[in-house]
């Protein structure tokens, strides 16, 4: 019975995944080969990406000061290029080497304090040492500045090179139930940064062997964990649930990792840390969004930052208002009434991008085009919009310009430069009660994680899961991620419409 299994599981897993081994037969060599050399390569690539980062970093912080205004060549700052080993060795302490699994938004914050405790590491040494006095303090703060932005993007842009290769994740085998299965899959896909591939799945329905969900194929129960992990599977990601026993428990002692899964929306993940209770495993979640200190920085950030980049708007907002001033007759301005924080009613300000009397023929298109208004109903936005002014108004929304008067209601309090998009009274009535009252929790937003993740392409579903998502783990690096991401998306065009 159990060569019967095992040859089961060789021919199933045959050709799961391109680093592990098909073949029954496995060695203690190949079994160490399969787990630790792709480790290896990991940590190589991403300490490369980290280091390569560093010294551009420097090379900026040198041309702009010490180079320019100093005059001071580069062989004064030569002696300290072995201190750039400091770096990785900083982020491997923050659990940063590779880093999989943290989320976006918790591997930039790690980053962020990693990379500004290693500069801090620097100066002080320099002091405690006496170092050189030529050393130019406005030079490393540059350097720092600079780092923050480019470490984070030479991570980003080695990852995604390194993860077409299959050695690149942790080989994984998913336990669960067939619903439980398709939605890790479908998780794993869109989490990019997830570090996780799975090289098959688990379920305690015997019946289910053999069968695929998702492209994922079923290979057994729990009793076949021991030859998975002969072949290089590392992972088990296991749902818990009343199937959940000892038997798991066991598992534990033959592969490296396990990690319990739960489809839990109504709670805040960024920040969730575990607890031991005596023995006892306690998880804490944190609601960042109900702390008053946040809530200050971020108003304070929005007055600041939205002051200057209305400031720098404003040529470009008169020379679109011009535009469409010869384009279409009519005002410049589009101005409707949206609900904000506690509900309250505000004017929102934006570049008209519409013929005048676009609410009027908005009734009249869905009444004589069915698919039009079934497109409406589900999306409520039309991708080939009819209203829009020729070529103007096409524009100005995919560069997303018609929304740079907003900056105004950023100002003055009514919005956010980040946050949940402001929607129309018809568009509030298509979200469920529960959502409009989360959203009614916080300001809306010039920008939100919906528009930077799905754009022009997400429904009423998608609307409400993004913005159930930031509102509950909201945190200001998530907002500074969704300010990067906007900014990629306008200078791309990408998915606007």
């Amino acid at each position: 019975m159990a060569q019967r299994e095992t040859a089961t599981v060789g021919s199933l897993f045959e050709h799961a995944h391109p680093y592990l081994l098909g073949g029954i037969e496995t060695s203690r060599w190949h079994t160490l080969r399969a787990r630790s050399l792709p480790r290896l390569m990991r940590v190589l690539i991403v300490s490369f990406a980290d280091m390569t980062a560093v010294a551009m970093s420097f090379a900026c912080g040198f041309a702009l000061w010490a180079h320019i205004a100093l005059h001071q060549p580069l062989s004064v700052y030569l002696p300290l290029s072995p201190i750039i080993v400091l770096f990785p060795i900083s982020y491997a302490a923050v659990g940063l080497c590779p880093g999989f699994a943290l989320g976006v938004v918790e591997s930039l914050r790690r980053l962020t304090y990693a990379t500004s405790a290693a500069f801090l590491v620097l100066a002080a040494s320099s002091f405690a040492f006496k170092a050189d006095s030529r050393y130019s303090r406005a030079t490393f703060a540059i350097t720092w500045a600079v780092s923050l932005l480019l470490v984070p993007l030479c991570r980003s842009i080695a990852s995604s090179i390194a993860g077409r290769f299959g050695w690149w994740r942790e080989a994984s085998v998913v336990f669960g139930t067939p619903s439980q299965i398709e939605l890790t899959v479908r998780s794993l896909t869109a989490a990019r940064s997830g570090g996780y591939s799975l090289v098959g799945a688990l379920c305690p329905e015997p019946r289910m062997t053999g069968r695929q969900i998702g492209g994922v194929t079923i290979l057994g129960g729990l009793e076949i964990v021991p030859e998975l992990t002969k072949r290089g599977v590392t992972t088990i990601l296991t749902w818990d649930g009343p199937s959940v026993s000892a038997e798991l428990a066991d598992s534990l002692q033959q592969t490296y990792y396990l990690v319990f899964l739960r489809d839990e929306r109504q709670l805040p993940i960024e920040r969730v840390q575990t607890r031991n209770l005596g023995g006892i495993l306690g998880i804490e979640f944190t609601n960042e969004l109900l702390r008053r200190g946040n809530q200050i920085v971020k108003r304070a950030i929005d007055v600041c930052l939205g002051t200057v980049l209305l400031l720098l708007a404003a040529p470009l907002i008169g020379l679109c208002g011009v535009i469409i001033k010869i384009a279409s007759p009519g005002p410049v301005f589009f101005r409707q009434q949206r609900e904000g924080l506690h509900g309250r009613r505000f004017a929102v300000w934006k570049l008209r991008t519409m013929h005048p009397n676009a609410e009027e023929s908005l009734k009249e298109l869905l009444r004589r085009d069915p698919d039009l208004a079934s497109e409406w109903n589900q999306n409520v936005k039309l991708v080939k919009d009819p209203r829009l002014i020729p070529f103007v108004g096409h524009w100005l929304r995919r560069l997303s310009f018609d929304e740079l008067p907003q900056l105004w209601n950023v100002v003055v309090g009514d919005m956010s430069l980040v946050g949940p998009r402001p929607f129309p009274e018809y568009h509030l009535r298509l979200l469920s009660p529960e959502i409009k009252r989360l959203r009614g929790k916080v300001r809306p937003g010039l920008t939100g994680l919906w528009q930077v993740t799905v754009r022009s392409g997400g429904n009423i579903a998608d609307q409400e899961r993004y913005d159930n998502y930031y509102i509950r783990n909201w945190s200001l690096w998530l907002d500074a991620y969704v300010l990067a991401r906007t900014v990629m998306a306008v200078v791309t065009a990408k998915g606007a419409c």
